[in-house]
Protein backbone atom coordinates (compact mmCIF):
# COMPACT_ATOMS: atom_id res chain seq x y z
CA UNK A 1 0.00 0.00 0.00
CA UNK A 2 2.96 2.27 0.89
CA UNK A 3 4.87 1.86 -2.08
CA UNK A 4 2.09 2.06 -4.15
CA UNK A 5 1.30 5.89 -3.14
CA UNK A 6 4.96 6.44 -3.29
CA UNK A 7 4.68 5.40 -6.79
CA UNK A 8 1.89 7.51 -7.65
CA UNK A 9 3.56 10.59 -5.92
CA UNK A 10 6.40 9.83 -8.10
CA UNK A 11 4.01 9.75 -11.20
CA UNK A 12 2.26 13.45 -10.14
CA UNK A 13 5.76 15.07 -10.27
CA UNK A 14 6.70 13.71 -13.76
CA UNK A 15 3.08 14.93 -14.93
CA UNK A 16 3.76 18.13 -13.09
CA UNK A 17 0.42 17.36 -11.24
CA UNK A 18 0.95 20.00 -8.45
CA UNK A 19 -2.40 19.68 -6.56
CA UNK A 20 -2.16 16.18 -6.90
CA UNK A 21 1.04 16.11 -5.59
CA UNK A 22 -0.16 18.01 -2.49
CA UNK A 23 -2.68 15.64 -1.94
CA UNK A 24 -0.91 12.47 -2.15
CA UNK A 25 1.79 13.86 0.30
CA UNK A 26 -0.57 14.79 2.89
CA UNK A 27 -2.41 11.11 2.30
CA UNK A 28 0.90 8.91 2.38
CA UNK A 29 1.94 11.25 5.45
CA UNK A 30 -1.66 10.39 7.22
CA UNK A 31 -1.25 6.56 6.28
CA UNK A 32 2.25 6.33 8.50
CA UNK A 33 4.59 7.30 5.25
CA UNK A 34 7.63 8.60 7.09
CA UNK A 35 8.66 11.63 5.79
CA UNK A 36 12.51 10.89 4.34
CA UNK A 37 10.49 7.79 1.97
CA UNK A 38 8.11 10.65 0.66
CA UNK A 39 10.62 12.82 -0.47
CA UNK A 40 13.49 9.93 -1.41
CA UNK A 41 10.83 7.52 -3.03
CA UNK A 42 7.94 9.92 -3.43
CA UNK A 43 9.15 13.53 -5.01
CA UNK A 44 12.68 12.81 -5.67
CA UNK A 45 12.19 9.79 -7.60
CA UNK A 46 9.38 11.72 -9.74
CA UNK A 47 12.21 14.84 -10.24
CA UNK A 48 14.82 12.12 -11.16
CA UNK A 49 12.61 10.37 -14.25
CA UNK A 50 11.74 13.98 -15.02
CA UNK A 51 15.11 15.25 -15.33
CA UNK A 52 16.17 11.92 -17.43
CA UNK A 53 13.18 12.68 -19.67
CA UNK A 54 14.63 15.93 -20.68
CA UNK A 55 18.10 14.79 -20.44
CA UNK A 56 16.80 12.37 -23.74
CA UNK A 57 14.83 15.65 -24.99
CA UNK A 58 11.60 13.43 -24.08
CA UNK A 59 10.55 16.50 -22.32
CA UNK A 60 10.36 20.11 -23.28
CA UNK A 61 10.77 22.84 -20.72
CA UNK A 62 7.61 24.27 -19.38
CA UNK A 63 7.42 20.31 -18.86
CA UNK A 64 10.31 20.34 -16.62
CA UNK A 65 9.16 23.23 -14.99
CA UNK A 66 5.90 22.18 -13.95
CA UNK A 67 7.67 19.32 -12.32
CA UNK A 68 9.65 21.10 -10.75
CA UNK A 69 6.81 23.11 -9.21
CA UNK A 70 4.62 19.65 -7.73
CA UNK A 71 8.21 18.68 -6.29
CA UNK A 72 8.41 22.30 -4.60
CA UNK A 73 5.06 21.66 -3.16
CA UNK A 74 4.78 18.24 -2.10
CA UNK A 75 8.23 19.06 -0.29
CA UNK A 76 6.84 22.13 1.59
CA UNK A 77 3.63 19.97 2.72
CA UNK A 78 6.37 16.62 3.65
CA UNK A 79 8.27 19.65 5.23
CA UNK A 80 5.59 21.01 7.66
CA UNK A 81 4.71 17.76 8.90
CA UNK A 82 8.48 16.54 9.06
CA UNK A 83 9.64 19.08 12.08
CA UNK A 84 8.52 16.57 14.52
CA UNK A 85 10.29 13.77 13.48
CA UNK A 86 13.42 15.82 12.90
CA UNK A 87 16.31 14.45 15.34
CA UNK A 88 19.42 16.07 15.89
CA UNK A 89 21.08 16.72 12.58
CA UNK A 90 23.58 13.82 11.55
CA UNK A 91 25.79 16.19 9.89
CA UNK A 92 26.51 19.39 8.12
CA UNK A 93 26.16 19.66 4.22
CA UNK A 94 27.08 22.56 2.07
CA UNK A 95 25.77 22.52 -1.60
CA UNK A 96 26.13 24.82 -4.75
CA UNK A 97 26.52 25.25 -8.24
CA UNK A 98 29.42 27.60 -9.63
CA UNK A 99 28.71 27.24 -13.34
CA UNK A 100 25.48 28.70 -13.76
CA UNK A 101 22.31 29.19 -12.37
CA UNK A 102 20.85 25.85 -12.57
CA UNK A 103 18.63 25.23 -9.41
CA UNK A 104 16.87 22.14 -9.65
CA UNK A 105 19.06 19.03 -9.18
CA UNK A 106 20.81 20.92 -6.17
CA UNK A 107 17.22 21.30 -4.79
CA UNK A 108 16.42 17.81 -5.27
CA UNK A 109 19.73 16.73 -3.39
CA UNK A 110 18.79 19.20 -0.79
CA UNK A 111 15.48 17.45 -0.07
CA UNK A 112 16.92 14.30 0.57
CA UNK A 113 19.80 15.53 2.51
CA UNK A 114 17.20 16.97 4.58
CA UNK A 115 14.82 13.74 4.79
CA UNK A 116 18.04 11.96 5.88
CA UNK A 117 18.31 14.34 8.95
CA UNK A 118 21.44 16.52 7.85
CA UNK A 119 21.71 19.87 8.04
CA UNK A 120 21.37 21.19 4.76
CA UNK A 121 23.24 25.08 3.81
CA UNK A 122 22.51 26.28 0.23
CA UNK A 123 25.71 28.43 -0.28
CA UNK A 124 23.71 28.91 -3.70
CA UNK A 125 23.91 28.85 -7.77
CA UNK A 126 26.24 30.52 -10.68
CA UNK A 127 28.67 31.30 -7.26
CA UNK A 128 32.10 31.30 -7.11
CA UNK A 129 34.08 28.77 -5.82
CA UNK A 130 35.41 31.03 -2.51
CA UNK A 131 31.96 31.64 -1.71
CA UNK A 132 30.89 27.69 -1.25
CA UNK A 133 34.61 27.47 0.72
CA UNK A 134 33.45 29.85 2.72
CA UNK A 135 30.27 28.59 3.47
CA UNK A 136 32.05 25.18 4.58
CA UNK A 137 34.28 26.50 7.06
CA UNK A 138 31.64 28.73 8.24
CA UNK A 139 29.56 26.04 9.19
CA UNK A 140 31.98 23.26 9.71
CA UNK A 141 30.54 21.05 7.40
CA UNK A 142 31.01 17.80 7.11
CA UNK A 143 30.49 17.51 3.27
CA UNK A 144 30.39 19.83 0.37
CA UNK A 145 28.45 18.50 -2.92
CA UNK A 146 28.69 21.00 -6.18
CA UNK A 147 26.78 20.02 -9.31
CA UNK A 148 28.81 20.79 -12.54
CA UNK A 149 26.68 21.54 -15.50
CA UNK A 150 29.31 22.63 -17.80
CA UNK A 151 32.44 20.34 -18.73
CA UNK A 152 34.35 23.43 -19.54
CA UNK A 153 34.02 24.38 -16.63
CA UNK A 154 35.21 21.34 -14.48
CA UNK A 155 38.49 23.19 -13.41
CA UNK A 156 36.50 24.92 -10.74
CA UNK A 157 36.07 21.60 -8.93
CA UNK A 158 40.04 22.62 -8.57
CA UNK A 159 39.65 25.91 -7.51
CA UNK A 160 37.17 25.08 -4.50
CA UNK A 161 39.13 22.13 -3.48
CA UNK A 162 42.43 24.75 -3.24
CA UNK A 163 40.15 26.99 -1.51
CA UNK A 164 38.85 24.38 1.09
CA UNK A 165 42.69 23.92 1.76
CA UNK A 166 43.43 27.42 2.19
CA UNK A 167 40.49 27.69 4.37
CA UNK A 168 42.38 24.74 6.30
CA UNK A 169 39.17 22.66 6.18
CA UNK A 170 40.08 20.41 3.46
CA UNK A 171 41.32 17.26 5.38
CA UNK A 172 37.91 17.33 7.37
CA UNK A 173 35.59 17.74 4.58
CA UNK A 174 34.38 15.33 1.59
CA UNK A 175 34.33 17.18 -1.22
CA UNK A 176 31.46 15.51 -3.68
CA UNK A 177 30.89 16.61 -7.57
CA UNK A 178 27.69 15.35 -9.07
CA UNK A 179 25.70 16.57 -12.47
CA UNK A 180 25.38 15.71 -15.65
CA UNK A 181 28.91 17.10 -16.93
CA UNK A 182 30.71 15.37 -14.09
CA UNK A 183 32.35 12.04 -13.61
CA UNK A 184 34.49 9.59 -11.21
CA UNK A 185 37.44 10.86 -14.21
CA UNK A 186 36.36 14.64 -13.41
CA UNK A 187 36.49 13.99 -9.80
CA UNK A 188 39.86 12.57 -9.45
CA UNK A 189 41.50 14.98 -12.14
CA UNK A 190 40.43 17.99 -10.11
CA UNK A 191 40.49 16.85 -6.27
CA UNK A 192 37.72 16.05 -5.54
CA UNK A 193 37.01 12.94 -3.16
CA UNK A 194 33.69 11.30 -5.08
CA UNK A 195 31.18 11.29 -7.94
CA UNK A 196 27.71 10.82 -6.70
CA UNK A 197 25.53 9.89 -9.96
CA UNK A 198 22.24 10.51 -8.13
CA UNK A 199 21.00 12.77 -5.10
CA UNK A 200 20.87 9.18 -3.16
CA UNK A 201 24.33 8.13 -3.67
CA UNK A 202 25.32 11.82 -2.25
CA UNK A 203 23.62 10.98 0.76
CA UNK A 204 24.95 7.44 0.75
CA UNK A 205 28.83 9.25 0.90
CA UNK A 206 27.79 11.85 3.13
CA UNK A 207 26.95 9.15 5.52
CA UNK A 208 29.82 7.35 5.30
CA UNK A 209 31.94 10.64 5.79
CA UNK A 210 30.22 11.38 8.61
CA UNK A 211 30.61 7.56 9.98
CA UNK A 212 34.45 7.69 8.82
CA UNK A 213 34.91 10.91 11.18
CA UNK A 214 33.10 9.30 14.18
CA UNK A 215 35.55 6.77 13.86
CA UNK A 216 38.84 8.85 13.86
CA UNK A 217 40.39 9.99 16.98
CA UNK A 218 41.56 13.54 17.49
CA UNK A 219 45.09 14.39 16.42
CA UNK A 220 46.44 14.49 19.68
CA UNK A 221 44.70 10.99 20.56
CA UNK A 222 46.36 9.46 17.37
CA UNK A 223 49.78 11.26 18.85
CA UNK A 224 49.77 9.76 22.17
CA UNK A 225 48.31 6.50 21.70
CA UNK A 226 51.66 5.86 18.94
CA UNK A 227 53.67 7.20 21.98
CA UNK A 228 52.24 4.50 23.81
CA UNK A 229 53.22 1.99 21.43
CA UNK A 230 49.49 1.25 20.62
CA UNK A 231 48.07 1.08 17.13
CA UNK A 232 45.82 4.67 16.33
CA UNK A 233 43.24 4.55 13.36
CA UNK A 234 46.26 6.11 11.62
CA UNK A 235 50.02 7.11 11.70
CA UNK A 236 50.11 10.62 12.94
CA UNK A 237 52.00 13.12 10.97
CA UNK A 238 53.84 15.55 12.63
CA UNK A 239 56.10 17.58 10.96
CA UNK A 240 58.75 19.60 12.20
CA UNK A 241 57.82 23.02 10.73
CA UNK A 242 58.96 27.00 11.06
CA UNK A 243 59.81 28.76 7.93
CA UNK A 244 57.34 26.99 6.38
CA UNK A 245 54.58 27.66 8.90
CA UNK A 246 55.48 31.22 8.77
CA UNK A 247 55.67 31.41 5.15
CA UNK A 248 52.32 29.65 4.75
CA UNK A 249 50.59 31.93 7.01
CA UNK A 250 52.39 35.16 5.50
CA UNK A 251 54.20 36.46 8.68
CA UNK A 252 57.40 37.71 8.69
CA UNK A 253 59.83 35.62 9.96
CA UNK A 254 61.41 37.41 12.09
CA UNK A 255 57.78 38.48 13.67
CA UNK A 256 57.03 34.77 13.95
CA UNK A 257 60.43 34.07 16.10
CA UNK A 258 59.72 36.83 18.60
CA UNK A 259 55.79 37.38 19.12
CA UNK A 260 53.74 34.68 20.10
CA UNK A 261 50.43 35.57 18.74
CA UNK A 262 52.46 35.23 15.29
CA UNK A 263 53.93 32.10 16.06
CA UNK A 264 50.49 30.73 17.51
CA UNK A 265 48.79 31.69 14.86
CA UNK A 266 51.43 30.64 11.88
CA UNK A 267 51.41 26.87 13.33
CA UNK A 268 47.65 26.49 14.11
CA UNK A 269 46.93 27.94 10.28
CA UNK A 270 49.52 25.48 8.66
CA UNK A 271 48.70 22.45 11.23
CA UNK A 272 44.76 22.59 10.33
CA UNK A 273 45.27 23.64 6.45
CA UNK A 274 47.72 20.62 6.12
CA UNK A 275 46.04 18.42 8.47
CA UNK A 276 49.02 17.87 10.86
CA UNK A 277 48.67 15.86 13.82
CA UNK A 278 50.99 18.43 15.91
CA UNK A 279 51.67 22.30 16.37
CA UNK A 280 55.39 22.46 17.72
CA UNK A 281 56.51 25.73 19.19
CA UNK A 282 60.24 26.16 18.09
CA UNK A 283 61.61 28.74 16.32
CA UNK A 284 65.62 28.60 16.08
CA UNK A 285 68.75 27.99 17.94
CA UNK A 286 69.48 31.64 18.87
CA UNK A 287 66.28 31.91 20.86
CA UNK A 288 67.54 30.79 24.31
CA UNK A 289 70.70 31.75 23.99
CA UNK A 290 69.62 35.05 23.24
CA UNK A 291 67.99 35.01 26.84
CA UNK A 292 71.77 34.78 28.25
CA UNK A 293 72.94 38.32 25.98
CA UNK A 294 74.42 35.94 22.90
CA UNK A 295 74.82 38.08 20.07
CA UNK A 296 71.99 37.11 17.35
CA UNK A 297 71.37 38.63 14.05
CA UNK A 298 67.54 39.22 13.23
CA UNK A 299 66.83 39.40 10.42
CA UNK A 300 63.28 40.70 8.57
CA UNK A 301 62.52 37.25 7.09
CA UNK A 302 64.84 34.96 7.31
CA UNK A 303 66.64 32.51 10.14
CA UNK A 304 68.14 34.33 13.03
CA UNK A 305 71.87 33.63 13.27
CA UNK A 306 73.88 33.36 16.15
CA UNK A 307 76.92 35.00 15.54
CA UNK A 308 78.55 35.78 19.03
CA UNK A 309 78.63 33.86 22.20
CA UNK A 310 77.07 34.23 25.85
CA UNK A 311 80.05 32.43 27.75
CA UNK A 312 83.56 33.50 26.10
CA UNK A 313 85.65 30.44 25.68
CA UNK A 314 88.75 32.45 26.65
CA UNK A 315 87.37 33.58 29.84
CA UNK A 316 84.35 31.02 30.31
CA UNK A 317 84.80 30.65 34.28
CA UNK A 318 84.54 33.76 34.89
CA UNK A 319 81.80 34.28 32.61
CA UNK A 320 79.79 31.05 33.73
CA UNK A 321 80.05 32.62 37.19
CA UNK A 322 78.31 35.75 36.53
CA UNK A 323 75.00 34.10 35.28
CA UNK A 324 72.21 34.03 37.69
CA UNK A 325 69.91 31.58 39.17
CA UNK A 326 68.46 29.27 35.69
CA UNK A 327 64.74 29.98 36.82
CA UNK A 328 65.54 34.13 35.92
CA UNK A 329 66.10 33.49 32.50
CA UNK A 330 62.71 32.54 32.61
CA UNK A 331 60.99 35.50 30.41
CA UNK A 332 64.10 37.30 29.17
CA UNK A 333 64.84 37.26 25.50
CA UNK A 334 62.29 35.72 23.49
CA UNK A 335 61.92 32.47 25.64
CA UNK A 336 58.85 34.20 27.54
CA UNK A 337 57.29 34.44 23.92
CA UNK A 338 57.67 30.86 23.52
CA UNK A 339 56.03 29.77 26.55
CA UNK A 340 53.30 32.23 25.80
CA UNK A 341 52.44 30.96 22.22
CA UNK A 342 52.14 27.67 24.00
CA UNK A 343 49.76 28.58 25.66
CA UNK A 344 47.77 30.39 22.89
CA UNK A 345 48.02 27.45 21.02
CA UNK A 346 46.32 25.11 23.67
CA UNK A 347 43.43 27.40 24.39
CA UNK A 348 42.99 27.47 20.25
CA UNK A 349 43.14 24.02 19.90
CA UNK A 350 42.31 22.26 23.64
CA UNK A 351 42.46 18.54 22.52
CA UNK A 352 42.33 19.03 18.83
CA UNK A 353 46.16 18.80 18.33
CA UNK A 354 48.76 17.48 20.55
CA UNK A 355 50.99 20.75 21.22
CA UNK A 356 55.17 20.21 21.37
CA UNK A 357 56.94 23.13 23.79
CA UNK A 358 60.39 22.97 22.79
CA UNK A 359 63.79 23.24 24.75
CA UNK A 360 67.41 22.73 23.81
CA UNK A 361 69.11 19.70 25.54
CA UNK A 362 71.51 19.91 28.07
CA UNK A 363 74.57 19.51 25.71
CA UNK A 364 73.42 21.55 23.20
CA UNK A 365 72.40 24.40 24.85
CA UNK A 366 75.51 24.51 26.63
CA UNK A 367 77.29 24.89 23.07
CA UNK A 368 75.05 27.15 21.86
CA UNK A 369 76.34 29.25 25.02
CA UNK A 370 79.65 29.21 23.28
CA UNK A 371 77.99 30.64 20.68
CA UNK A 372 78.19 26.96 18.96
CA UNK A 373 81.82 27.11 18.92
CA UNK A 374 83.41 23.72 18.40
CA UNK A 375 86.31 24.84 19.75
CA UNK A 376 84.34 24.40 22.92
CA UNK A 377 84.78 20.52 23.13
CA UNK A 378 88.71 21.36 23.86
CA UNK A 379 87.14 21.71 27.37
CA UNK A 380 86.41 18.00 27.83
CA UNK A 381 90.51 17.81 27.90
CA UNK A 382 91.48 21.55 29.72
CA UNK A 383 88.27 21.57 32.25
CA UNK A 384 86.22 19.05 32.03
CA UNK A 385 84.67 19.81 35.57
CA UNK A 386 83.77 22.96 34.34
CA UNK A 387 81.82 21.77 30.79
CA UNK A 388 80.09 19.51 33.47
CA UNK A 389 79.14 22.27 35.84
CA UNK A 390 77.62 24.31 32.95
CA UNK A 391 76.10 21.57 31.37
CA UNK A 392 74.37 20.49 34.42
CA UNK A 393 73.31 24.57 35.01
CA UNK A 394 71.61 24.75 31.51
CA UNK A 395 69.58 21.99 32.21
CA UNK A 396 68.27 23.12 35.45
CA UNK A 397 67.37 26.15 32.73
CA UNK A 398 65.83 23.79 30.56
CA UNK A 399 64.13 22.17 33.51
CA UNK A 400 62.48 25.85 34.04
CA UNK A 401 61.21 26.17 30.60
CA UNK A 402 59.71 22.79 30.46
CA UNK A 403 57.92 23.20 33.38
CA UNK A 404 56.37 26.76 32.45
CA UNK A 405 55.14 25.27 28.99
CA UNK A 406 54.02 22.14 30.48
CA UNK A 407 52.08 24.39 32.77
CA UNK A 408 50.99 26.59 29.93
CA UNK A 409 49.51 23.33 28.20
CA UNK A 410 52.43 21.38 26.23
CA UNK A 411 51.48 17.68 25.75
CA UNK A 412 55.43 16.65 25.17
CA UNK A 413 58.24 18.77 25.35
CA UNK A 414 61.02 18.92 22.58
CA UNK A 415 64.59 18.41 23.23
CA UNK A 416 67.26 19.90 20.54
CA UNK A 417 70.24 17.73 20.70
CA UNK A 418 72.07 17.28 17.50
CA UNK A 419 75.02 18.25 18.88
CA UNK A 420 75.22 15.40 21.31
CA UNK A 421 73.82 12.71 18.99
CA UNK A 422 77.16 13.53 16.95
CA UNK A 423 79.74 12.99 19.77
CA UNK A 424 81.87 9.46 19.65
CA UNK A 425 80.19 6.97 22.58
CA UNK A 426 82.59 7.81 25.07
CA UNK A 427 82.11 11.49 24.87
CA UNK A 428 78.28 10.77 24.74
CA UNK A 429 78.63 8.35 27.57
CA UNK A 430 80.01 11.47 30.07
CA UNK A 431 78.94 14.22 28.85
CA UNK A 432 75.37 14.11 27.86
CA UNK A 433 74.11 10.35 28.89
CA UNK A 434 74.14 10.99 32.22
CA UNK A 435 72.27 14.83 31.72
CA UNK A 436 70.00 14.19 29.80
CA UNK A 437 68.99 10.74 31.51
CA UNK A 438 68.38 13.64 34.80
CA UNK A 439 67.17 16.09 32.74
CA UNK A 440 64.36 14.20 31.22
CA UNK A 441 63.39 12.13 34.00
CA UNK A 442 62.45 15.18 35.88
CA UNK A 443 60.67 16.56 32.53
CA UNK A 444 58.07 13.27 32.69
CA UNK A 445 57.98 13.89 36.60
CA UNK A 446 56.46 16.99 35.78
CA UNK A 447 53.96 15.47 33.50
CA UNK A 448 55.04 15.45 29.73
CA UNK A 449 57.25 13.02 27.54
CA UNK A 450 60.36 14.14 25.91
CA UNK A 451 60.82 14.38 22.40
CA UNK A 452 64.60 14.02 21.34
CA UNK A 453 65.45 16.17 17.87
CA UNK A 454 68.63 14.78 16.31
CA UNK A 455 70.26 15.73 12.86
CA UNK A 456 72.70 13.81 10.19
CA UNK A 457 74.08 10.31 10.58
CA UNK A 458 73.99 9.04 13.91
CA UNK A 459 74.41 5.25 14.17
CA UNK A 460 76.81 5.21 17.06
CA UNK A 461 74.42 6.84 20.23
CA UNK A 462 71.47 5.52 18.62
CA UNK A 463 71.03 2.73 21.29
CA UNK A 464 71.40 5.22 24.25
CA UNK A 465 67.89 6.86 22.81
CA UNK A 466 65.52 4.59 24.80
CA UNK A 467 68.06 4.92 28.07
CA UNK A 468 68.18 8.18 28.62
CA UNK A 469 64.18 8.55 27.36
CA UNK A 470 62.22 5.71 28.29
CA UNK A 471 58.43 6.21 26.67
CA UNK A 472 59.68 9.00 24.63
CA UNK A 473 60.62 9.81 21.05
CA UNK A 474 63.17 10.58 18.85
CA UNK A 475 63.28 12.09 15.30
CA UNK A 476 66.03 11.02 13.01
CA UNK A 477 67.46 12.23 10.04
CA UNK A 478 67.00 10.58 6.78
CA UNK A 479 70.51 9.17 6.97
CA UNK A 480 69.23 6.54 9.60
CA UNK A 481 68.82 3.24 8.33
CA UNK A 482 64.68 3.59 9.43
CA UNK A 483 63.72 -0.36 9.45
CA UNK A 484 67.10 -1.17 11.23
CA UNK A 485 66.19 1.79 13.91
CA UNK A 486 62.45 0.57 14.08
CA UNK A 487 64.07 -3.31 14.76
CA UNK A 488 67.28 -1.86 17.03
CA UNK A 489 64.68 0.34 19.20
CA UNK A 490 61.58 0.92 18.10
CA UNK A 491 59.70 -1.30 20.90
CA UNK A 492 61.15 1.03 23.42
CA UNK A 493 60.59 4.35 22.08
CA UNK A 494 58.60 6.14 19.30
CA UNK A 495 60.66 6.97 16.07
CA UNK A 496 59.84 10.08 14.26
CA UNK A 497 60.79 10.68 10.28
CA UNK A 498 62.58 10.43 8.48
CA UNK A 499 61.90 11.88 4.81
CA UNK A 500 64.81 13.83 3.21
CA UNK A 501 63.43 17.54 3.55
CA UNK A 502 65.61 18.45 0.53
CA UNK A 503 66.13 16.47 -1.82
CA UNK A 504 62.72 14.48 -1.53
CA UNK A 505 60.27 16.82 0.45
CA UNK A 506 61.85 20.03 -1.12
CA UNK A 507 62.56 19.14 -4.72
CA UNK A 508 60.65 15.98 -5.59
CA UNK A 509 57.54 15.18 -7.19
CA UNK A 510 54.22 14.47 -5.27
CA UNK A 511 54.58 10.43 -6.68
CA UNK A 512 58.35 10.63 -5.24
CA UNK A 513 57.10 11.93 -1.73
CA UNK A 514 54.07 9.35 -2.03
CA UNK A 515 56.73 6.34 -2.65
CA UNK A 516 59.17 7.92 0.40
CA UNK A 517 55.80 7.77 2.98
CA UNK A 518 54.48 4.41 2.16
CA UNK A 519 58.51 2.97 2.47
CA UNK A 520 59.00 4.70 5.64
CA UNK A 521 55.19 3.73 6.87
CA UNK A 522 56.33 -0.15 5.80
CA UNK A 523 59.46 0.08 7.60
CA UNK A 524 58.42 2.07 10.68
CA UNK A 525 54.79 1.50 11.47
CA UNK A 526 54.16 -1.81 12.66
CA UNK A 527 53.12 -1.81 15.92
CA UNK A 528 52.56 2.16 16.90
CA UNK A 529 55.61 4.04 17.79
CA UNK A 530 56.20 5.68 14.20
CA UNK A 531 55.09 9.61 13.51
CA UNK A 532 55.72 10.00 10.13
CA UNK A 533 57.61 13.70 9.30
CA UNK A 534 60.80 15.39 7.75
CA UNK A 535 64.13 14.22 8.77
CA UNK A 536 64.78 17.59 10.43
CA UNK A 537 62.95 20.89 9.73
CA UNK A 538 60.51 21.35 7.05
CA UNK A 539 62.08 23.60 4.34
CA UNK A 540 60.49 27.01 3.54
CA UNK A 541 59.77 26.18 0.30
CA UNK A 542 58.56 23.28 0.15
CA UNK A 543 55.86 22.94 -2.89
CA UNK A 544 52.38 22.85 -1.12
CA UNK A 545 51.53 19.93 -2.86
CA UNK A 546 54.35 17.67 -1.47
CA UNK A 547 52.69 18.46 2.07
CA UNK A 548 49.74 17.41 0.89
CA UNK A 549 51.12 14.39 -0.44
CA UNK A 550 51.98 13.62 2.85
CA UNK A 551 48.68 13.21 4.52
CA UNK A 552 47.89 11.28 1.27
CA UNK A 553 50.28 8.73 1.72
CA UNK A 554 49.09 8.47 4.45
CA UNK A 555 45.23 8.03 4.35
CA UNK A 556 46.11 5.58 1.43
CA UNK A 557 48.78 3.15 3.26
CA UNK A 558 49.19 4.73 6.75
CA UNK A 559 45.24 2.81 8.28
CA UNK A 560 45.78 0.42 11.04
CA UNK A 561 45.82 -2.43 11.40
CA UNK A 562 48.20 -2.40 8.34
CA UNK A 563 47.99 -4.64 5.85
CA UNK A 564 50.61 -3.36 3.26
CA UNK A 565 53.70 -6.02 2.27
CA UNK A 566 57.07 -4.47 2.69
CA UNK A 567 58.34 -3.39 -0.63
CA UNK A 568 61.15 -4.84 -2.23
CA UNK A 569 64.51 -2.89 -1.75
CA UNK A 570 65.41 0.40 -3.81
CA UNK A 571 67.71 -1.00 -6.98
CA UNK A 572 66.17 -4.15 -6.80
CA UNK A 573 62.88 -6.59 -8.00
CA UNK A 574 60.80 -8.71 -7.04
CA UNK A 575 60.72 -11.67 -8.00
CA UNK A 576 57.67 -13.14 -10.48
Amino acid sequence: MRANILSEIADSVVSGSYEKTVELCEQAMQKGCNSADVVVKGLSAGMSQSGKRYGRRGMFLDSILWSAAAFQMGLACVSSDAQAERMQPVGTAVLGVMDGPWTIGKDIVTAVLKASNFEVVDAGSDVSPSAIAEAVKRHSADVAAVGLYLSYRAEQVGQLEKELFRLGCRHRTKLVVSGPSASRRIAEQFGADAYARTAEEVVTLAKKAIADRRSEMTSRERVMTALRHKEPDRVPLVPFAMTFSAKFASIPFKSYVSNAEALAEAEVKTARAFGWDAAIVSTDVGAYASAFDADVVMPEDDVPRLVGPAIRLECAREDFEKLDSPESYLHRGRVGEMIRAVGLIKKEVGDELAVIGWTEGPFQGTMLLFGADPRALFLTKQDPGLLKDIIRWYGEFELAVAKAMIDAGADIIGAGESVGYFMSPETFLEYVYPFEKQTFKRIREYGAPVLIHCCGYVPQCIGFAPEVNPGGAIQFDYQVNLARAKKQIGKKITIMGNLDCNRLLHLGSENDVERACKRAIEQAAAGGGFWLSGGCEIPRDMPYSNMRAMLGAIKKYGRYPMTLKKSAPRGKTRKA
